[in-house]
């Protein structure tokens, strides 16, 4: 297995984690499912989010990169 890295980016700092997976794409899909997971528990939280997440290989290489920014807005009550 191969160790693959794996940093996620969002308005509270960044965090990175070594991991061995089998190939590029399990350690995409994890970091597609950590980006997931952030932005289920920081949505509630307010009407903007950005986050970013990306994979790099043993070599430095970059090999996965995903992000998601995220824009709500409520309608405006009549008075």
């Amino acid at each position: 297995m191969a160790k693959f890295r794996i940093t996620t980016k969002d308005s509270k700092g960044s965090s990175t984690s070594r991991i061995d997976f089998s190939s590029e794409e399990g350690a995409a899909a994890e970091a597609k499912r950590a980006l997931a997971d952030m932005a289920k528990d920081d949505l509630p939280n307010g009407q903007r989010l950005s986050m970013k997440t990306h994979v790099r290989n043993e070599a430095g290489e970059e090999v996965y990169r995903a992000s998601l920014d995220f824009k709500g807005q409520a309608r405006k009550k009549s008075s």
